[in-house]
C-alpha cells in the first residue's frame, strides 16, 4: 500500500564497510525526526546489532557525546565529498576531533598488519567506524559518500553512479529540489510578484 512517504533507498554498496559508514550516518533522520542515538545505552546497542561490540558493554555519557560528534563528523565529510575533487585534500573539522578520542593501533601479523582499536567496549565499538573510514580511503570509496543535497532530507548515500556525480539520495528528492528551484524562478520572473 502507498502512504505517499517515499522510503528511503535501500543501500547498494561494494563492501561492508561502506554500508557501516552509511547507517551510522543515518542512525539520525531528520527528515522522519527519528534518533537512534538518544541515549547512552542507545549507542552501545547500535554497536553491538551491527557487530562492532562482541559483549553487551555500558555506555557513559560521554561515549554518547563521542558517537554524536562521530557521526557528525562523517555527515559533515559526506558533505564536503560534494564539493571537492578527489585529489583535494579533507578539511579539518569535527570528524578529526572525534578522531582523537578513538586511537587505533596496528595488530595482525606482520604479513596481514590492520588497524585495531586501543580501547576495549564502547570506545572500541566506536574505533572500529574509523577503521571503516580507513578501508574505504583505501578501496577508494570514500568520495562516492555523501549527504543528499535536499535540505529537508540530509540522507547519507553511496553514489554508485560512473562519474560520482549523484547528489541526492534518491529521485524524488532531486525532484523536490528541481521543482523548488523551478517555482522560485518563475515567482521571480512574474510580473507583478514582489519577491523578499
Amino acid at each position: 500500500m502507498d502512504t505517499g512517504a517515499p522510503s528511503r533507498p535501500r543501500l547498494s554498496a561494494p563492501a561492508r564497510h561502506v554500508g557501516l559508514l552509511v547507517e551510522f550516518a543515518n542512525s539520525v533522520d531528520t527528515d522522519e525526526g527519528t534518533e537512534d542515538l538518544s541515549t547512552a545505552q542507545d549507542v552501545a546497542d547500535w554497536l553491538r546489532e551491527h557487530g562492532l561490540l562482541r559483549e553487551p558493554a555500558d555506555a557513559t555519557s560521554e561515549d554518547l557525546d563521542l558517537a554524536l560528534a562521530l557521526r557528525a563528523g562523517l555527515k559533515q565529510a559526506f558533505t564536503d565529498n560534494h564539493q571537492r575533487a578527489a585529489t583535494d585534500p579533507p578539511r579539518d573539522g569535527a570528524l578529526q576531533v572525534a578522531a582523537a578520542e578513538l586511537p587505533l593501533t596496528l595488530g595482525g601479523s606482520t604479513t596481514h598488519p590492520r588497524l585495531r582499536p586501543v580501547h576495549q567496549g564502547v570506545r572500541g565499538g566506536l574505533s572500529l567506524v574509523l577503521v571503516a573510514v580507513q578501508a574505504a580511503v583505501a578501496d577508494g570509496t570514500w568520495q562516492r559518500l555523501k549527504i543528499c543535497a535536499d535540505d529537508e532530507c540530509g540522507w547519507a548515500f553511496f553514489d554508485a553512479s560512473k562519474n560520482q556525480s549523484r547528489s541526492w539520495c534518491e529521485w524524488g528528492c532531486g525532484n523536490r529540489a528541481k521543482t523548488r528551484t523551478y517555482r522560485a524562478r518563475r515567482r521571480a520572473t512574474t510580473p507583478g510578484h514582489e519577491t523578499t
